[in-house]
């Protein structure tokens, strides 16, 4: 509808120059990302080691689960050195047999937020190069 000469109602155009809109949209959209960024930085990350998975289960569990997993890696009869890269690669630190006939003696420490220290231990037992037997233990110490 045209302005004609003596027309009272009001023309329908914005009440914004152009491109304000856009320019608005483009700033809410650059604040939500840094809004986003934020609060990623600053919430704690959900993700746990295999470590924090172990002690969530509890000494007896944790301790077991280790111990299946180990044996799915190297079964009893076969080579140590997937289990033993296994456990180096959760935070274990590993000494290898000094003989023929001997135990890989692998121990990881981890803090608990109570102020607690968690002990898990795993002993593959070898004869030669091959696994005769795998025991994995979890302890609780907790601060005097």
């Amino acid at each position: 509808m045209a302005d004609v000469p003596g027309d009272t109602a009001p023309s329908r155009g914005s009440r914004y120059q152009p491109g304000t809109l856009r320019r608005a949209g483009l700033f809410a959209l650059m604040l939500l990302i840094v809004l986003a960024f934020v609060a990623r930085m600053l919430t704690p990350s959900a993700t746990r080691s295999p470590l924090e998975e172990l002690a969530r289960r509890g000494e007896r569990q944790g301790a077991e689960t280790l111990r299946l997993e180990l044996l799915e890696l190297s079964p009893v009869g076969a080579d140590p050195g997937p289990a033993v890269q296994r456990l180096v690669s959760m935070g274990f630190s590993c000494v290898a047999p000094s003989e023929a006939r001997g135990n890989w003696a692998c121990l990881a420490r981890l803090p608990d937020r109570d102020r607690r220290i968690i002990s898990i231990e795993a002993a593959i037992a070898t004869e030669g190069s091959v696994v005769r037997q795998i025991t994995t233990r979890m302890s609780i110490q907790t601060p005097r």
